[in-house]
């Protein structure tokens, strides 16, 4: 039995060592080289000459939290201050604090301040995911939503601010019609937006 057994790995030795060659050349695919895989220098890469595939990141914006408190300070009907900085919201134009509209039975609401009020009341003690859009020292311009609904959208939808870019053309569009806040005002439906109060003397 030991012989049979010597014999079987005398014929598996042989076998192995006339397979050697073959599979040596089938390893060498290409032209040797005696430069290092990982080297302890930098290395300028020509990426004209590089054949890998490169592939393009996803750059992953990160959201900013705000959590205003019931003392929020709160300018006009967009922006906001908060832990010192100040923050405008940049799809929604703001209606002057001191603003009257001029209904059509003439009697004057203080469209602006209550613009001012909705907008505090909308942020106020709420948890705001933010984007900015660009800041500009202390100033912050950005989109904000409350429970994914939009700020600015929000806004001009119930005629506390007017649109700032084309995408809320239709909701304003749709609280001029029902001549909702501001838009109980002809002349700012007539102008599309409401000027600023008069100074004194101005006419």
């Amino acid at each position: 039995m030991s012989s049979v057994i010597k014999r079987a790995f005398a014929t598996a030795f042989i076998c192995f060592t006339l397979a050697l060659p073959t599979f040596a050349a089938e390893l060498q695919t290409g032209p040797l080289s005696d430069e290092p895989i990982w080297t302890d220098k930098p290395v300028r890469i020509d990426r004209k000459k590089q054949s890998l595939e490169r592939v393009e990141v996803e750059r992953k914006i990160i959201p900013l939290i705000l959590r205003p408190t019931m003392r929020v300070k709160v300018f006009d009907s967009t922006s906001f201050e908060h832990d010192g900085r100040l923050y405008v919201l940049t799809d929604a134009v703001a209606v002057h604090p001191k603003k009257l509209c001029r209904g059509d039975d003439q009697h004057l609401v203080a469209c602006g301040q209550q613009a001012r009020i909705y907008f505090r009341r909308l942020i106020a003690n709420r948890t705001l995911t933010c984007e900015q859009d660009f800041r500009f020292g202390a100033v912050s311009f950005l989109r904000c939503a409350v429970a994914k609904t939009d700020l600015a959208q929000t806004l001009v939808t119930k005629g506390a601010a007017w649109a700032a870019t084309p995408w809320l053309a239709h909701q304003q569009q749709a609280a001029m019609h029902q001549r909702a806040g501001i838009w109980l005002d002809a002349e700012c439906r007539a102008l599309g937006h409401c000027p600023p109060p008069k100074r004194r003397g101005e006419k």
